[in-house]
C-alpha cells in the first residue's frame, strides 16, 4: 500500500482548508466543469481520491465513503503508472474558460516518498495551473509534469485548451492531474456543492458542478480493479506504479505462472477471488483472505510455480474480482497466449 501523502497546498498562498459556502453563495454564476484530463474513464485514467467532506479530522468522501484521506482538498484523476504519463503524454486541460492566475513548472517529477522534503516543501502542488473563473471561481490544476506548462499568468483560455500534462510532480503518489475547485477562496466538492457545511450524503445524485458526460463516466466508486494480467513471476508493487509494463513475461519455460490485480479503495474485509481456464482446464480458483485494513492501492496475485515440465502452451483466460460483503464489486478480465 502507498501511504496517503498530504493534500495538495494552493501554489501561492496557504488554503483555507475545512472552510465551506452556503449553497445560495454558491449559485451565482458558477461553473460547469468538463473533465480536466484527456483520457479513457476506467481505461486509462480513474479517480483515486475525492475531496474531504469530514471538517474534523476523521476523513469522507462526497458519499460518505472512505475513497478520500483527512484535508485531501480536490479530485484526484490517477493514471496506470508513471512509465503511462510519459511514453504517451495525457494532456491537462481547462475545465472552464477563465483566465490564468498563476503557475509553476520546473518541479521534477518525483514520486513523494522517494523526494527529498526540502524538494517539496512549499510546492506540495508541483507544477500547476490556477485559472480564475467569474463570479470569485477558481480550479487549480496541480502534479502537472515537468516542462509540460503551456499557458502563462494573465492568459485567457477557452475549456479545453490545454494546460500542460499530467505528470507526478510535487506530494504525488502517482501520475495524476489533482483539480481542485474553490468559490471565493473556499473549497468546493464538485460532486457535492450544495451540500451544507461539511457534510456528505450517501444517496447523492446528480451531476453537481460537472458537465452530464464527466458525471456519467465517472459514477461513484469506492473500490476498482484498475489493472490485471499473468505474468511468469509475482509483480512488485513499486515497480508497477513507476510502469504498470513491468512484470515478468510469461512464456512455457517461466518459473512462474501468476494471475495478478491492481486495486484502489480498498475497505477492511474485501477479498480478491481469482480464477483462471487454460489448455488444461482450471488453472485457478482462489479467493484471497480478507484485507486488513482499508487500503489506498494493492496489489494482490495468485500462482504456481512451475516443476520439470513447461507450461501448457495455448490460451488462457483469467479473472479477477474484488468481493465486497458476499458480492462482486468490480472485475478486470485478462487473456493471454503461453507459447
Amino acid at each position: 500500500m502507498q501511504p496517503r501523502g498530504p493534500s495538495p497546498a494552493i501554489l501561492l498562498s496557504v488554503l483555507g482548508l475545512g472552510v465551506w459556502l452556503s449553497p445560495h453563495a454558491l449559485a451565482q454564476e458558477r461553473p460547469q466543469l468538463s473533465m480536466p484530463l484527456v483520457c479513457q474513464p476506467h481505461k486509462t485514467c480513474f479517480i483515486q481520491t475525492y475531496v474531504d467532506d469530514d471538517p474534523g479530522r476523521g476523513a469522507k468522501d462526497y458519499m460518505c465513503g472512505t475513497a478520500t484521506y483527512d484535508k485531501h482538498s480536490g479530485v484526484d484523476f490517477r493514471l496506470l503508472s508513471a512509465a503511462a504519463a510519459t511514453k504517451t503524454p495525457f494532456a491537462v486541460i481547462a475545465s472552464a474558460d477563465g483566465t490564468v492566475k498563476a503557475v509553476r513548472d520546473g518541479v521534477t517529477d518525483v514520486f513523494f516518498k522517494a523526494a527529498k522534503p526540502q524538494d517539496v516543501s512549499g510546492r506540495e502542488c508541483g507544477n500547476g495551473v490556477i485559472l480564475e473563473h467569474a463570479d470569485g471561481w477558481e480550479t487549480q490544476y496541480c502534479h502537472l509534469r515537468k516542462g509540460s506548462v503551456r499557458v502563462s499568468k494573465g492568459q485567457s483560455v477557452k475549456r479545453g485548451a490545454q494546460l500542460g500534462e499530467a505528470g507526478y510532480s510535487g506530494t504525488a503518489d502517482f501520475a495524476q492531474v489533482h483539480l481542485s475547485v474553490r468559490h471565493n477562496g473556499k473549497i468546493v466538492d464538485p460532486f457535492l456543492p450544495d451540500a451544507p457545511q461539511g457534510s456528505c450524503d450517501p444517496n447523492a445524485k446528480g451531476p453537481g458542478l460537472w458537465e452530464p458526460e464527466v458525471a456519467a463516466a465517472f459514477p461513484y466508486r469506492n473500490g476498482e480493479v484498475i489493472g490485471a494480467g499473468f505474468a511468469g513471476g509475482p509483480p512488485d508493487v513499486n515497480a508497477l506504479e513507476a510502469d504498470d509494463q513491468d512484470i515478468v513475461a510469461l512464456n512455457a519455460t517461466s518459473e512462474g505462472f501468476v494471475l495478478y490485480g491492481r486495486f484502489i479503495n480498498l475497505k477492511k474485509g474485501d477479498r480478491i477471488n481469482f480464477t483462471a481456464l487454460g489448455p488444461g482446464g482450471e488453472l485457478f480458483d482462489e479467493t484471497s483472505d480478507p484485507v486488513d485494513r482499508d487500503k489506498a492501492t494493492f496489489v494482490a496475485f495468485v500462482g504456481k510455480k512451475r516443476s520439470h515440465d513447461p507450461w501448457p502452451t495455448g490460451h488462457y483466460d483469467g479473472r479477477v474480482a474484488l468481493v465486497r460483503d458476499g458480492g462482486i464489486i468490480a472485475t478486470n478480465v485478462v487473456s493471454a497466449d503461453v507459447k
